[in-house]
């Protein structure tokens, strides 16, 4: 069995060389690279789903404020408005799950760097989301819920082989990015940290959606396409603005990633040469707008201000 691939292409050679399904060959590709069995495995991606289900449930109980004021609760207001130009539960469940962990972490909470931590909550976000909604893949879609949502309940592993899947399918996906470009925004800029997150969780809710492998990696190609060129700017080289409200923004594109698929729509340009655009891009950024608070969002008047007085402004 071969464990090693730089591309999909080699991936999917891999998988029917193996003749595995894609979720069985990362566990074994997992417990062949860290030599431990695959229960070990298991474990372990149960203990950090369930990490991602604490982290979001925090952040949805009560607003997280952090010492720098850049964070100031928006995944609970986001949560609670009755006020909404789109009334979809995913729709809104992904983007507000999307704030929840990420302003987790801005305050200093228990997360998953999935890939990083700048990005934690888009992946878990849409996987969470769609399993809320949905509740399962072969259960209907439950009566809609009113407004607002209730805080979700806390779940105990062992997790839904399908919800172990889907993170499994979006770690597959960060491994692409990783060795063909980067996952790193000091690196490749914020198209690498939210955008490659935005690429798992097309991916991971393309293969929930019971769509053929490769689907699933044209609906990454799709969400990572239109996070081509983000600029890295932390407004006081905090991980809090932009980066909380955006994991939001890309999440919303990976849902529209994955909504072109279900169409029909896929991506022109293959996956792994997205991949490649996005490291050529990303080496041809700028280094002030990769991830040193040099330059963009970081420079501007009110940036500024919160680098030399971060306690004294008011919401952004």
């Amino acid at each position: 069995m071969k464990y090693r691939f730089h591309t999909y292409a080699e991936l999917a050679a891999n998988l029917q060389e193996g003749n595995l399904i894609v979720e069985e060959y990362a566990v074994k590709r997992e417990a062949f690279m860290a030599g431990i069995p695959e229960d070990a495995v298991y474990r372990e991606l149960d203990r950090r789903i369930a990490v991602t289900r604490a982290s979001l449930i925090k952040g949805l109980e009560s607003p997280q404020k952090s010492r720098s004021g850049l964070t100031r609760g928006a995944a609970v207001a986001f949560a609670r408005t009755e006020r909404r130009l789109v009334k979809d539960r995913l729709w809104r469940r992904a983007a507000s799950y999307a704030l929840a962990i990420n302003e987790v972490n801005a305050c200093g909470g228990k997360i998953v760097s999935f890939p990083t931590a700048g990005s934690s909550g888009i992946v878990p976000g849409l996987i969470w989301a769609w399993w809320d909604s949905r509740t399962g893949p072969e259960k209907p879609e439950p009566a809609p819920a009113p407004d607002p949502d209730p805080v979700p309940p806390m779940l105990d592993p062992p997790y839904n082989p399908k919800l172990r899947g889907a993170f499994l399918v979006a770690s597959l996906t960060g491994v692409l990015i990783a060795q063909g470009a980067t996952l790193a925004g000091s690196e490749g800029g914020c198209q690498a940290e939210c955008g490659g997150a935005g690429a798992m969780g097309a991916c991971a809710l393309a293969y929930l959606e019971n769509r053929p492998l490769e689907e699933c990696f044209s609906a990454a190609a799709l969400s990572l396409k239109n996070s081509l060129g983000l600029a890295c700017d932390p407004v006081a080289g905090l991980v809090e603005v932009p980066c909380v409200k955006r994991n939001a923004f890309v999440t919303v594109n990976a849902l529209m990633a994955v909504d072109l698929t279900l169409a029909g729509v896929y991506s022109i340009i293959p996956f792994d040469e997205v991949v490649s655009a996005m490291k050529q891009i990303g080496d041809s950024m700028p280094a002030a707008i990769k991830e040193n608070a040099n330059g963009g969002l970081a420079l501007t008047p009110t940036g500024l201000s919160f680098r030399e007085q971060p306690d004294s402004r008011g919401s952004l």
